[in-house]
């Protein structure tokens, strides 16, 4: 999670990528006009990922599935599997908390799940952006719906930096005002 003291530049960022017509095609049939799209970055075969202020869009072979930041958890989203970058979407599906795959197993393919993006690792910068315009929108949803946000409650010591710095300021105000 980035510091919170760039929370507020950090939800105005925003990635593109270059998007082929076809999968620009099938992103403008299904996000809706007044969404706000914050990244967009293209994976591997027709595959994109779409963080909006709504929730997270995947485009796999055609199909675009939407996950709200309702059924979106906190948690890591990149991995890398041999050369390949892995992004997923740790969602909650039928009140079961769906984990990474975790297996042993060798994985020679592109993971098939509706709400993992394949991507060649070259492009790990864009989706780690975009994973951090995820975290944020979703901490921001959030506290709009008033959820209780542990990475906010926890940070107490950010808060009297914050604090003891407005106090720092507000005192070289007054000798600044003095001075005059």
């Amino acid at each position: 999670m980035p510091d919170k003291k760039s929370i507020c530049s950090m939800a105005e960022s925003i990635v593109f990528d270059y998007i082929p017509k076809r999968i620009g095609d099938v992103i403008d049939e299904n996000i809706e006009g007044d969404e706000d799209i914050k990244a967009v970055v293209k994976g591997m075969k027709g595959e994109a990922l779409v963080v909006t202020d709504e929730g997270v869009y995947t485009v796999k072979k055609g199909d675009c599935h939407f996950f709200p930041y309702d059924k979106i958890l906190p948690g890591r989203n990149i991995s890398r599997v041999y050369r390949r970058g892995r992004f997923e979407i740790p969602t909650v599906e039928k009140g079961k908390v769906k984990l990474p795959d975790q297996s042993k197993e060798p994985d020679f393919g592109p993971d098939p799940a509706s709400n993992v993006i394949n991507f060649p690792w070259s492009k790990v910068v864009l989706f780690r952006k975009a994973e951090e315009i995820l975290s944020i929108n979703k901490e921001l949803h959030d506290l709009k719906k008033g959820k209780p946000n542990n990475s906010l409650n926890d940070n107490k010591k950010l808060q009297q930096e914050l604090m003891n710095e407005i106090k720092k300021l507000n005192e070289r105000l007054a000798q600044l005002e003095k001075e005059e």
